[in-house]
């Protein structure tokens, strides 16, 4: 959601920084080998069998994760314990995508949503009208979030499913929480989905794809718990001018505002309600 600079104008503190790009990428080198998984995983929603620590780490996003392969699926974990991080995915949205040419652009690429926009959850809207005392300051929860859509299969509408049901594609995800709090989201993409021409007898060793999260912006009014505790509506605008290239293309972003933060607890929420765009390039491994 973009946020119109007349209407905040009196919290507007303008502070531009330049980046050397207008995504924020893992603290990593741009392109890794993807770790061989010699036993599949269980895409339950639990990291329980993902090796640790997770070998990429986004501090300014608070966001960790990793992506592993073995002969038939490239599995992506991604893991975040911050509270604001976590409401801006359940609430926002958020979309995974996997470029096979390895650019980091959503042009050609495969996508999973989900969560998927509460702004376009039609049964909450519904429910909010019928009851807004209830729901208006209600923190959406992740059991409310019921449906996923996959994108780039050449649909003319983009289809959408009921959480957990099965998909054409026999792409599986899950999201949940494990016992220390973190939100996990897990997914295993078959490697014939993505490269439906390679002959399967052979390896996909050296083939090389771009991972991208995309976690939406939140509206302004959105019921967000502050780091530290608190919570309540937060009025914030994070702040920054970036250039950079996705792929063979090239892409310039802007946001203007502040860190202000209205609510208790403590913390700031700046870069909250700006959308965040992390990439990785990672080769396939073979046996």
């Amino acid at each position: 959601m973009r946020i119109p600079l007349s209407a905040y104008g009196w919290a507007l503190s303008v502070t531009l920084a330049v980046s050397c790009r207008s995504s924020r990428e893992a603290q990593s080198p741009d392109t890794n080998v993807s770790g061989w998984q010699k036993t599949p995983l269980t895409i339950d929603g639990s990291d329980k069998d993902w090796d640790r620590p997770l070998p990429y780490f986004v501090n300014s996003d608070k966001l960790s994760y990793a992506v592993t392969n073995d002969g038939q699926n490239l599995y992506i974990l991604m893991t975040t314990k911050s509270p604001q991080e976590q409401q801006k995915i359940i609430q926002g949205g958020m979309t995974v995508w996997i470029n096979t040419k390895a650019e980091k652009t959503q042009g050609g690429a495969i996508g999973i949503g989900y969560p998927l926009d509460t702004r376009n959850d039609r049964d909450r809207q519904i429910m909010e009208s019928a009851q807004p005392q209830r729901y208006n300051h209600t923190v959406p929860k992740l059991e409310d979030r019921k449906d996923y859509s996959i994108y780039g299969f050449g649909n003319d509408s983009i289809p959408t499913y009921t959480y957990g049901d099965d998909n054409p594609q026999g792409i599986v995800m899950r999201m949940d929480y494990n016992n220390s709090g973190e939100l996990i989201y897990e997914a295993a993409i078959p490697l014939k989905t993505l490269y439906p021409e390679h002959n399967t007898s052979s390896s996909y060793a050296a083939k090389s794809v771009a991972v991208g999260f995309l976690i939406e912006a939140l509206p302004p009014d959105a019921n967000v718990p502050r780091e530290g505790g608190g919570g309540g509506p937060a009025i914030g605008v994070g702040g920054g001018l970036g250039f950079g290239s996705f792929g063979s293309g090239g892409g310039i972003g802007l946001s203007i505002g502040t860190g202000t933060g209205i609510g208790g607890g403590r913390g700031g929420t700046k870069g909250l309600f700006k959308p965040t765009e992390i990439w990785q390039v990672v080769q396939l491994s073979g046996r």
